[in-house]
């Protein structure tokens, strides 16, 4: 993969995953008691902001990386199993997002609010996975070759 398409991955996933876990933190841990029930943290509605508007910019990289880096790769047959279900995370993790965004029943809301929280710590397991079975591949290639 080429270093300007890596680099755009690494920062908009990072972004993505950074300021999800930071609003999941301030969420569960940082709510005041209010009139009203819990009064979110005041960095709340800034950090959903940026989630959200880095999560468009991801549905194009998720569209950028199917079409240049799992067409070329796919046919080979290499990590297969961890780029399908990397993907099939990242699909999950946005169909969630926009259920929590166009879903106005308070059931649903917190099913998908759930959903989403749950699918965003569990994708770093799997794309740690995928880049470092990657990365050791291409060590283990590198060290074989005889100059």
């Amino acid at each position: 993969m080429p270093t300007r398409q890596r680099l755009a991955i690494f920062i908009v996933l990072g972004g993505l995953w950074a300021s999800g876990c930071l609003w999941l933190v301030l969420d569960q841990f940082f709510a005041r008691p209010g009139a009203f029930g819990p009064t979110p943290h005041p960095w709340q509605p800034a950090l959903l902001l940026i989630h959200g508007v880095v999560a468009i910019f991801g549905m194009y990289l998720l569209g950028w990386v199917t079409a240049r880096h799992v067409v070329r790769w796919w046919p080979g047959r290499l990590r297969r199993l961890s780029g399908a279900t990397l993907m099939g995370f990242l699909a999950l993790l946005a169909v969630s997002g926009f259920a929590l965004f166009f879903v106005t029943d308070d059931r649903w809301q917190r099913i998908a609010a759930l959903s989403h929280d749950v699918l965003g710590i569990g994708v770093t397991v799997f794309g740690i996975q995928h880049w470092f079975f990657a990365r050791r591949r291409d060590m283990r290639s590198a060290a074989s070759r005889p100059w």
